[in-house]
């Protein structure tokens, strides 16, 4: 802990980051599926999906640029495990629905 910063402090920018990473998360799977979404009637497939990859790369970087400058390595690292969990739970939604619509399951 960091001198003369309050255990308060500390866990209110621990929680920040988190929300922050998860909201980046959030936003990366976002422009993915309607980058997805776009795939069958775009002209240029390929370049629709390179280009949205590097914007969603760019977006990713600069937010997680500005926790790192702003709040330092370990907020980064809480960040990046926000990052992780709309990916988490999209994915545990999604295969969850398949086994409930399967009568024999």
């Amino acid at each position: 802990m960091i001198e003369g910063e309050s255990l308060t402090a500390l866990m209110l920018g621990y929680g920040a980051s988190f929300a922050l990473g998860c909201l980046l998360g959030s936003g990366f799977l976002w422009g993915l599926w309607l980058t997805v979404r776009r795939l069958p009637t775009a002209d240029h497939p390929a370049l629709l999906m390179l280009a949205s990859l590097m914007l969603r790369f760019g977006i990713i970087l600069a937010g997680f640029l500005l926790i790192a400058r702003v709040a330092g390595w370990e907020h980064l690292l809480v960040a990046a495990a926000g990052f992780t969990l709309p990916r988490l739970l999209l994915k545990h939604r999604l295969q969850a629905q398949p086994a409930a619509e399967d009568p024999e399951a």
